[in-house]
C-alpha cells in the first residue's frame, strides 16, 4: 500500500495552494476577509447605517474608520462608495430643483482637482501611511461638532475652490468629503432646504466622479471589492431600518453627542494603530 501524501505547508503554517481541495467548490472565489471581519463587518454596517437612519448622514464617517481596522483602506473606500452610490444619486435628483447652482458651480474645479489627487494617493500610496491623517480628521471633526456653538458663521466665497479641493481629496482617499462640503455650505447658504439640496447635488456629483475615476484607476476592477459590497449590503438596510425606528424616540441632542463620541473613539483608535 502507498503512503498518504502529506499536505504542503507555508512557513507560517497555512496550507499551500497544492494542499487545497480540488473538488467543484475549489473553483469558487474565496471570501476576501477572515472570520473576524465576517463578524465585525455586519456589526459595523448596522451601527453606521443606524446613524444614517437617525441623522440622514454619517454612514461613511462611522463605517470607514472602523472597517479600516479589518480591511485595507484601498478596499474599504471603494466598497462604501458602491454602497452609498444609489442613495447619493437619488438624493441629488430628488433635490435638484432647490439647488443653489452658483454655489455648487463655484466648487466644481476644486472637487475635480482634489479627487484626481486623492485617487492617485489611494491607488499608489502605502495604505498604513493613510490611516493617521484619517484618524486625525475624524477626531477633529467630531470634536468640532461636539463643542460648536449654534451661532451662524459666514464663510467667504473665496474659500469655494479650497473647500472643493479638500472635499474632493478627502472624499477620494477616505470617502469622507461630506463634512468639508457641509462646513462650507452651512456658512454660505442660510435656507435649510437650499442647503440640503446643494449638499445632495454636490454629494451626487462627487460620488459619480469617484466612480468613474475608481474604474479608470482599476480600484473597482477587483472582484473582492464587489464581493465585499454584496456581503455588507443587507446589513446597511438593516441598520437604516433600525435607525428610522429609533429616530422618533431619540432626542436629537443625545443622538448628536452619541455619534460624536463614537467618532472620537473610532478616530482615536485609528491614530493609536497608525502610531504603533
Amino acid at each position: 500500500m502507498g503512503h498518504a501524501h502529506a499536505p504542503s505547508l507555508h512557513r507560517d503554517g497555512t496550507l499551500a495552494a497544492d494542499a487545497l481541495p480540488r473538488g467543484p467548490l475549489a473553483t469558487l472565489p474565496q471570501m476576501p476577509f477572515d472570520p473576524a471581519t465576517l463578524v465585525a463587518g455586519p456589526v459595523i454596517m448596522i451601527i453606521a447605517y443606524a446613524v444614517f437612519g437617525i441623522s440622514g448622514f454619517g454612514s461613511a464617517l462611522v463605517s470607514i474608520p472602523l472597517l479600516a481596522h479589518f480591511l485595507p483602506l484601498r478596499t474599504v473606500v471603494p466598497v462604501i462608495l458602491l454602497l452609498d452610490f444609489s442613495a447619493a444619486i437619488y438624493a441629488g435628483w430628488h433635490f435638484r430643483r432647490e439647488v443653489d447652482i452658483k454655489e455648487v458651480r463655484s466648487m466644481v474645479v476644486g472637487i475635480v482637482a482634489g479627487a484626481l489627487l486623492g485617487v492617485a494617493l489611494l491607488a499608489y500610496a502605502p495604505g498604513d501611511r493613510l490611516l493617521l491623517p484619517l484618524g486625525v480628521f475624524v477626531v477633529l471633526y467630531a470634536t468640532y461638532n461636539l463643542f460648536r456653538h449654534d451661532r451662524p458663521v459666514v464663510v467667504s466665497a473665496r474659500w469655494s475652490q479650497g473647500a472643493g479641493f479638500l472635499g474632493g481629496l478627502f472624499g477620494a482617499v477616505y470617502g469622507v468629503g461630506g463634512p468639508v462640503y457641509a462646513t462650507y455650505f452651512s456658512g454660505r447658504i442660510r435656507d435649510p432646504l437650499r442647503l440640503r439640496a446643494s449638499l445632495s447635488v454636490v454629494f451626487s456629483l462627487s460620488t459619480s466622479l469617484r466612480i468613474v475615476l475608481f474604474f479608470l484607476s482599476g480600484l473597482l476592477l477587483d472582484s473582492r471589492i464587489w464581493m465585499t459590497a454584496l456581503f455588507l449590503f443587507p446589513w446597511t438596510l438593516a441598520g437604516t431600518w433600525i435607525g428610522r425606528r429609533v429616530q422618533p424616540r431619540l432626542p436629537s441632542a443625545i443622538a448628536a453627542r452619541a455619534v460624536g463620541g463614537l467618532l472620537v473613539l473610532s478616530g482615536a483608535s485609528l491614530i493609536a494603530r497608525a502610531l504603533q
